[in-house]
């Protein structure tokens, strides 16, 4: 997660940066030149990870935009917290009507309200998503260096990359209940394609077992590395999103048991 929260605050410190212009300007704080000066830096950093989002869009085979269910999800999120701003400001504006602006300002209150949630939007249909994407295309050149480092004369070569919790600060109280979320690869070393499964059997760091699974029945063309998907991968979230499946305890080792036919 730490490439995911790097991102994440690289964005933060300029979009929280633009935002205090925007008010401060409307409030007359601060001048216009000033604004345009953050306007502009924050309008560099966006087209920029257009580019960058473009680029390894192109060069990883990935889609630009996170999926339609995903979206959703932000859409409905931020609906609902407007939803609950709206009820609690008409709320109290009826209980407060008449009371002093400086107690209660609903114009003050709906354009927080339009800050928050469009701050809300911005990081979980764009911020957010890239962050994934990037740490995702770092786990793809990890697990391409260690299949070429560990390659032998087998067919398949299986490739642990990751076993991490989607939260912060893992030591976090807050953390306890999240699971680690295993990333596995699988390379095919031949020249044609091939159908494969493979059955993962994860371990703590005492080699005691952990899980015991079996992928999908997975096709990969010549020399294609691809991340192994069983029935614990969402198929809902996208590619970067998804992991082979989930332990409670951190998977520190593995053995592994592979299978392949000929494509159909």
């Amino acid at each position: 997660m730490s490439t995911v929260a790097l991102i994440i605050f690289l964005f933060f410190i300029p979009y929280a940066w633009f935002v205090w212009s925007s008010l401060s300007v409307k409030s007359g704080k601060i001048g216009k030149p000033h604004w345009k000066i953050v306007l502009a830096a924050f309008a560099a950093l966006v087209l920029g990870s257009f580019v960058f989002n473009y680029y390894i869009s192109n060069a990883y085979q990935l889609s630009f935009f996170q999926n339609g269910f995903e979206s959703t999800v932000a859409l409905i999120v931020t609906a609902a917290f407007l939803l609950v701003i709206v009820i609690v400001n008409v709320i109290v504006s009826k209980i407060f009507k008449g009371a002093p602006k400086s107690f209660h300002n609903p114009k003050v209150v709906w354009m927080i309200t339009a800050v928050l949630c469009t701050t809300i939007l911005f990081f979980t249909m764009w911020v957010y998503p890239l962050a994934e994407k990037t740490s995702y295309v770092q786990k793809v050149e990890h697990a391409l260096t260690a299949a070429e480092q560990q390659q032998t004369d087998e067919e398949i070569t299986v490739v642990f990359m990751s076993s991490e919790k989607n939260c912060f600060r893992a030591t976090s109280s807050n953390c306890n209940n999240v699971t680690y979320k295993n990333a596995f690869f699988l390379k095919n070393n031949l020249d044609i394609q091939k159908e494969v499964q493979v059955r993962i059997r994860a371990l703590d760091a005492k080699q005691n077992e952990l899980k015991e699974v079996e992928s999908d029945v997975m096709t990969l063309g010549p020399g294609e590395l691809k991340l192994v998907e069983t029935e614990e991968t969402s198929d809902q979230a996208s590619i970067w999103s998804r992991s082979s499946f989930e332990t409670e305890s951190r998977t520190q080792s593995y053995e592994s048991l592979y299978r392949f036919r000929d494509a159909k």
